[in-house]
């Protein structure tokens, strides 16, 4: 049986002394009750460090990663996990969590001795139009829909819009995840996906589904996401890390003649999309999310042949060139 003394919380963080802070806060009433707490910080300052420092409380456990990386940082975590834990929380360091998540997290593992992995509910922040989600929907994008995680393209992760009961998921998004530590043995992180990424947990979890389908799950267990806009890549080299983590999501979990077309055509539906919305609207804004998307597209099918070899940050450099 599991208690709350056997989950180890990891949290990578990188440059954003406030948000960590705010998040220790909302766990700190809780650490005693946990395993441990995990920082890993990768920023270029000591600001994180004081901030933990401060907080003067023995399980609570500061690690530094020179490389700034999330896949780097959450496997530098799982190699710190104490040998008594048994199960391992990552959540990001801009996430507060209901001060009844753990007990929910615990529950289930307990009443669900198959489940491997979990995550808890993120509620949606805005409603989308009616004619956004049929176009999502047409064209095999992400979108959430009730009670429902799966994925049906590179670019179609569902995930849940209302979350009533715990339902089997085949993917878990990265701002708050749950693993039995035993995962750890078989598949870590891949570190291919260096510095901020859109795809680490996608990836991760996709994998784990595809060897172990039925056994990850999203629980009613309340995640806010308070989506910090610190240490986020602009605009233009954004474009091109999500096209670039897409694409090698694809190549390497979705191999089949079928999801070739359906990335053919799910990024016409994007480029359709963005087309629409920069007619409509008449806003430099749209104008040039429509050409970094263009930009990013012709460059990932130029190097296709880096991308299948895992040479995904290699194009930073050549990047920052191109968008000074």
């Amino acid at each position: 049986m599991y208690t709350t003394k056997k989950i180890s919380v990891v949290i990578p963080t990188y440059n954003r002394p406030k948000d960590v802070s705010q998040t220790l806060k909302s766990l700190v009433p809780l650490a005693s009750l946990l395993c441990e707490i995990i920082i890993v910080d990768q920023s270029k300052n000591e600001d994180t460090k004081n901030t933990v420092n401060s907080l003067k409380k023995s399980n609570i456990r500061y690690f530094y990663s020179s490389i700034p990386s999330i896949t780097k940082a959450r496997n530098l975590g799982i190699k710190k996990v104490s040998k008594n834990a048994g199960l391992v929380c990552f959540i990001d360091d801009d996430v507060t969590l209901d001060i009844s998540y753990f007990r929910s997290v615990i529950d289930f593992f307990n009443k669900n001795p198959e489940a491997i992995a979990l995550g808890g509910f993120i509620p949606l922040d805005d409603k989308e139009s009616t004619k956004g989600i049929i176009l999502k929907k047409i064209f095999f994008l992400g979108r959430r829909e009730k009670e429902r995680s799966v994925i049906v393209s590179a670019y179609g992760n569902i995930y849940p819009v209302k979350l009533s009961k715990p339902v089997s998921a085949q993917w878990l998004p990265g701002v708050n995840m749950v693993y039995k530590k035993e995962v750890f043995r078989k598949q870590l992180f891949d570190e291919n996906l260096l510095g901020y990424t859109v795809a680490e947990d996608i990836d991760f979890s996709y994998r784990l589904y595809k060897n172990n389908p039925g056994r990850i799950f999203i629980i009613p267990a309340k995640v806010v996401h308070r989506a910090s806009q610190s240490e986020r890549y602009p605009a233009k080299k954004m474009s091109y890390v999500n096209q670039i983590d897409h694409f090698y999501f694809h190549i390497k979990n979705l191999k089949s003649p079928f999801q070739n077309i359906l990335l053919a055509w799910s990024l016409t539906g994007i480029a359709v999309m963005r087309a629409m919305r920069f007619i409509l609207t008449h806003r430099k804004k749209e104008y040039l999310k429509l050409k970094f998307f263009i930009d990013s597209l012709f460059y990932s099918l130029t190097h296709l042949k880096d991308i299948k070899a895992g040479k995904l940050r290699d194009f930073h450099a050549e990047i920052d060139k191109i968008y000074k």
